[in-house]
């Protein structure tokens, strides 16, 4: 196996790029709109903030298609999209819509949920002290939910990274497509399994640092 890497080291290592190019704009956008998305979320389900149950359930419908559209036929579905914003629907830009809005539907019902796990005597000591609707979810609410936001958002990198694998159709590249095409297409079954153990290592070592960095969240918030 070692060999078959420093053989193929170039064309993987190029593959691992584009990997990581994929995720690394998928997930910031996903934080970037996930956070609000979920927070406001959770505000329209709640008489003490801004309930809304008609915007609620809109908003919810939307998160919900979107996570109900097998993946492969969202990026057919979406190529005209692409088309219109970037005037291609082929290579690594092309792989970033459908991957950030799948995300972004996850992620999003991730933070809700963090929301609704939260203790009600946060809650109620919040309202008890006359904080606004923005004092509760900014200094009370989110404070509390640093760890799980975290942990969720570890666990959306690694389905992102599964979600990847797919997007060679639309000639994005990457390590699935890679271990696709080079391995499986070309009964070179060593190099797939090569890269399926790369790919075993990096959630591996993902799960690693999301999990490292929750502990120091959670030891820092102990100790103030």
């Amino acid at each position: 196996m070692f060999d078959l890497l420093i053989q193929n080291r170039k064309e993987i290592f190029q593959a691992f790029i584009e990997t990581n190019i994929m995720i690394a704009a998928t997930i910031i956008f996903s934080l970037i709109v996930s956070l609000p998305l979920g927070t406001l979320l959770y505000s329209l389900n709640k008489e003490y903030l801004i309930k809304n149950k008609i915007l609620y359930q809109i908003l919810s419908f939307a998160l919900n298609t979107l996570r109900s559209v097998p993946f492969l036929l969202f990026i057919f579905v979406l190529i005209p999209v692409n088309r219109f914003l970037f005037n291609t629907s082929y290579g690594v830009i092309s792989a970033i819509i459908p991957l950030s809005l799948v995300t972004i539907s996850i992620y999003t019902r991730f933070v809700e949920q963090a929301y609704i796990n939260i203790d009600q005597s946060i809650i109620d000591r919040a309202i008890s002290m006359g904080a606004t609707k923005i004092q509760i979810i900014y200094y009370f609410l989110f404070p509390s939910i640093y760890s799980d936001l975290i942990l969720s958002f570890t666990s959306v990198i690694m389905s992102t990274l599964s979600y990847s694998t797919v997007v060679g159709v639309i000639g994005a590249g990457g390590l699935g497509d890679y271990a696709f095409r080079y391995g499986y297409q070309e009964y070179n079954y060593k190099l797939m399994y090569l890269i399926i153990i790369i790919f075993v290592l990096y959630v591996f070592f993902i799960q690693s640092i999301g999990y490292f960095i929750a502990k120091k969240v959670n030891k820092y918030k102990e100790k103030n």
